[in-house]
């Protein structure tokens, strides 16, 4: 995938999803209908928890932009498996109140730990690519 086309891609989901959670009532009305289901709305918020993901991939996208192109691949194989991976961890893990200290669900834990994780290997990837890049252009 190019480069262009990744970030293209990566602004429309973070847009997308800045719309939703804008409008998260409306949506949760409009797809789980008056009585609310809890469980609809459960569900609705367990997709949304692990979609938050997506949210570093466009500002990661747009510095790789301006990068040599060894530098934008490392980076992209990196996402290619984590984003879908963390996705699925955050996704499937319990969404209800836990008994740990902060009284916070398993899910949103995981969420933060997954995108935690997943933007300091992104920052230490870009970096070490880049000097590797730099070094090897220099010898």
């Amino acid at each position: 995938m190019k480069k262009n086309h990744v970030l293209i891609i990566s602004v429309f989901l973070a847009v997308t999803l800045f719309v939703i959670e804008a409008n998260m009532r409306s949506i949760n009305s409009l797809l789980c209908g008056e009585p609310r289901s809890f469980t609809c709305i459960d569900i609705i918020g367990d997709i949304w928890i692990a979609s938050l993901i997506l949210i570093p991939v466009p500002i990661f996208s747009l510095i790789t932009y301006f990068l040599r192109e060894e530098v934008f691949r490392a980076w992209l194989r990196f996402t290619y498996w984590w984003v879908p991976l963390s996705f699925a961890i955050v996704l499937f893990s319990s969404s209800r109140q836990s008994a740990n200290i902060v009284g916070i669900s398993d899910q949103a834990i995981f969420g933060v730990l997954t995108w935690g994780i997943y933007v300091i290997i992104s920052l230490i990837l870009i970096t070490w690519k880049y000097f590797a890049t730099r070094q090897s252009k220099s010898n």
